[in-house]
């Protein structure tokens, strides 16, 4: 059996990561409860600790009535990352959060991409649906490697 990602990991980068996704899912579930979907956003974790919410609006929300459908996401997501990029040396943690579409589950889920500092780069997936009773249901989640953008591999500051 292959070990775990958090294996070697320093425990208060793990603490960060932990808290991290944590809240990231908890924010994204009250979203989904409320409004059935939600726009990407990001949580950053300060070099003191605290936790920061970063979110943009979408160039092509124009009125209320726009729709989460109708919006560019991957616009939204990389001006995130340009913002996470361009304020990194105020942080130790970053998550970027997205409702995402699965076509080989054909599920939703929550993806959040987790990078710290230390060079740490993760990803989980929650999958999700809402049954007819109403109810949602949240299988197990997968994790997956996450590419390091706000602190690339390469010591590319750009």
């Amino acid at each position: 059996m292959s070990g775990s990602w958090r294996d070697g990991v320093d425990p208060r980068t793990l603490e960060d990561i932990d808290t991290l996704f944590g809240t990231a899912l908890g924010m994204a579930q009250e979203q989904l409860l409320e409004h059935g979907a939600f726009l990407p956003v990001a949580l950053a974790t300060t070099v003191d600790g605290e936790l920061r919410l970063i979110a943009v609006t979408p160039d092509d929300l124009d009125d209320e009535s726009a729709e989460v459908g109708e919006v560019d996401v991957d616009a939204m997501i990389a001006e995130l990352y340009a913002v996470l990029r361009q304020e990194r040396d105020g942080f130790r943690a970053i998550a970027v959060i997205s409702d995402v579409f699965l076509p080989d589950s054909d599920t939703d889920a929550v993806q959040m991409s987790v990078e710290h500092a230390d060079g740490t780069a993760i990803s989980a997936v929650q999958p999700y649906n809402h049954d007819d009773d109403g109810h949602w249901n949240y299988p197990d989640p997968f994790l997956d490697p996450q590419e390091r953008i706000v602190w690339p591999e390469t010591g590319d500051h750009a």
